[in-house]
């Protein structure tokens, strides 16, 4: 079993640096350097800026036991473990050249304290803590890549303490509005390419509830209801929604800003 996870998370990073290389030469370098990375979360992108609304101090208790999913380099690791109230950090990630080579660099620039901080490779799903073990989930701008919000959420759910907290950090939730155009545009494109018979290896895909507007990096919008759909049906109450107003990179001007939500285990 533990072979064929590895296989599954081996695949899984090959198949986003591959795309990285390929298609988006442009950004592939801030992931492969920290001090690129650092420039990037620092000055570039809006990120960090946004995960500093929240009021974290308010949130969590003395002594947390945080997990960070699909943590990546573990910008937010290092942010969060320069808080006192949290005593530990697990970074899980699927990118073990990320949690090895990348990390300890970016959390020695962001001044975040290593000790606190234990990486971890893994999935989405399982995860591989113990029922009600975990004091606080956070997922930055991760969680839409997965094949099935509604599965991720349970497990998340069965890993939080009673009292947990689960923060889904830096998406970009679509109007209802904003995402049917969206569709119309996307379907658009690929009755072209059916019509004109242009073949793509991978294409991008809609329904109603989603919509994988990116298949190279596995790239899925989602409306708000539908964030908010699967944030109750996994058994979980919306403590607060904060719509950041910041866009993702801080020279844009229009697109959707980064919003998170922070969820209570119901």
């Amino acid at each position: 079993m533990n072979s064929w996870i590895a296989r599954q998370m081996e695949q899984v990073v090959s198949q986003f640096d591959g795309s990285l290389e390929t298609h988006y030469r442009d950004s592939a370098h801030f992931f492969r350097n920290p001090e690129d990375f650092y420039r990037g979360i620092t000055e570039l992108w809006n990120y960090l800026d946004a995960v500093k609304q929240v009021d974290w101090d308010r949130y969590l208790k003395p002594g947390s036991q945080v997990l960070d999913l699909a943590g990546g380099t573990g910008w937010l690791s290092a942010h969060l473990s320069q808080f006192e109230q949290i005593a530990k950090i697990y970074n899980v990630d699927s990118s073990r050249y990320f949690l090895s080579l990348m990390m300890p660099g970016l959390v020695r620039l962001m001044h975040g304290k290593p000790e606190k901080i234990e990486p971890i490779e893994g999935l989405f799903t399982p995860l591989f803590f113990e029922d009600s073990s975990l004091d606080a989930v956070v997922v930055s701008s991760s969680l839409h890549h997965a094949d099935s919000l509604e599965t991720v959420l349970n497990e998340v759910h069965r890993v939080l303490k009673s009292d947990g907290l689960l923060f889904i950090l830096n998406e970009t939730p679509a109007s209802n509005l904003r995402y049917v155009l969206g569709m119309v545009r996307q379907f658009t494109l690929i009755m072209r390419d059916t019509l004109l018979r242009r073949y793509r290896p991978v294409s991008p895909s809609l329904s109603s509830s989603g919509s994988l507007y990116d298949p190279l990096l596995g790239d899925k919008a989602y409306p708000t209801w539908y964030w908010k759909k699967s944030i109750e049906r996994s058994r979980f109450e919306l403590a607060e929604f904060i719509d950041t107003g910041l866009l993702t990179v801080k020279t844009h001007r229009r697109g959707i800003s980064l919003s998170h939500f922070i969820c209570r285990k119901a």
